[in-house]
């Protein structure tokens, strides 16, 4: 079963609202507990009635006035009138975790309250929760079910806390051992959405070998468009090379131009900018280029038979698949989407394939220590 933390929307508004209502209870006596209380005004403050600590040099003491306690002191308190807010840098996991074996109390994370994308993901995955378990019960194994669950989890909590446990082994990102059970396939015909600079196309040929026929990247950038005719250009010297397609576009339901953000610091992170929210982009460097944008239905020719459609564009995923409907309904492919982009996208994206395709067999997977890279993989 999906189970989902007990926790609150996450704007320092609603925080306020709630701290008015309920006894405060902060968990970490350290400096996230101190830049905390340090943003708080005079009348949250006074919400404050206990700092709780596993530090025991600590307990005893006292911060700002408020008394430093030990996490039992949770114990003597009625959950009903208590918020918890995890103040501590880190082991935010364990912390939370601690917290729900000792009380019912609704929890928040500090970092999230002041941090506007972590706050506008976790209250949009909080509001969402009958569609996340309705994901979680169409999903294809146990595994699928504690990665999706644990990987919402840690999101919701702090973005950036260790997801090193979920990570799969032995393993390889966008061709999972699973699909190739009984036997690898013959004739492949893979759309690369989201090619950058032929990181996948490698992989991709190494792993089909003979059996890849043709591959079609997707691709936007200019410095990507411009690696990937250079990475065609050396396969065509190998014994053995698909027949490569470059598709200089960005993908959604419509043609058009579209703006797009291209990072200096990671290209690869690159976006469209309807695709993620104005907090986002706002956290780093980037170029606004004009790209031109269309969608699969019309790129592909119909005829093709296309067996595997890889998708990891930056949080316009959804868009894309749209407009690949027509594709996907004709050819029913093997599809790798990336599911961590937008926090809306854990409930969407399944349950958009589940609905174009209802015989679509979803599992999840996650290949990174930190939060990025869970994958979706759906096959008949």
């Amino acid at each position: 079963m999906f189970i989902i933390m007990n926790y609150v929307c996450s704007t320092m508004e609603n925080f306020k609202k709630l701290a008015g209502e309920r006894d405060v209870v902060l968990f970490g006596a350290g400096e996230g507990c101190m830049r905390f209380l340090n943003r708080m005004d005079s009348s949250s403050l006074q919400s404050v009635k206990y700092i709780l600590t596993n530090n025991r040099r600590k307990i005893g003491g006292a911060l700002y006035g408020i008394p430093i306690a030990s996490p039992d002191l949770l114990q003597s308190l009625d959950a009903r009138k208590t918020l918890a807010v995890i103040t501590a840098k880190r082991a935010v996991v364990e912390i939370y975790k601690q917290i729900t074996q000792i009380s019912s109390c609704p929890i928040m994370v500090s970092e999230i309250l002041t941090h506007p994308v972590f706050a506008a993901l976790t209250e949009d995955l909080y509001i969402h929760q009958e569609e996340l378990r309705q994901v979680s019960d169409i999903l294809y194994d146990d595994i699928s079910r504690k990665v999706y669950s644990e990987a919402i989890r840690r999101r919701m909590l702090y973005g950036t806390c260790d997801f090193s446990d979920l990570m799969v082994k032995n393993d390889i990102e966008y061709c999972p051992a699973f699909w190739f059970a009984d036997s690898r396939p013959e004739n492949e015909i893979i759309l690369d959405c989201g090619a950058y600079n032929g990181d996948t196309l490698k992989k991709f040929t190494r792993i089909y070998g003979p059996k890849l026929k043709k591959i079609y990247l997707f691709e936007c950038m200019p410095q990507s468009l411009k690696a990937l005719e250079e990475i065609k250009f050396r396969l065509a010297n190998q014994a053995y090379t698909p027949e490569i397609t470059i598709m200089p576009y960005a993908l959604s339901n419509q043609e058009g131009k579209t703006a797009f953000a291209s990072m200096d610091a990671d290209p690869t992170a690159s976006f469209v900018l309807e695709s993620r929210s104005l907090a986002k982009t706002d956290l780093y460097n980037r170029e606004e280029i004009q790209v031109s944008v269309s969608t699969i239905d019309r790129l592909v020719p119909k005829e093709e038979r296309v067996t595997q459609i890889k998708m990891d564009i930056e949080g316009s995923e959804y868009n894309a698949l749209l407009g690949a409907r027509e594709t996907i309904l004709r050819c029913k492919p093997k599809l790798a989407i990336s599911l961590y982009h937008n926090g809306e996208h854990y409930y969407r994206l399944p349950l958009l394939v589940k609905e174009m395709v209802p015989e679509y067999k979803i599992a999840i997977r996650h290949y990174h220590r930190n939060h990025v890279d869970t994958d979706m993989y759906c096959w008949i």
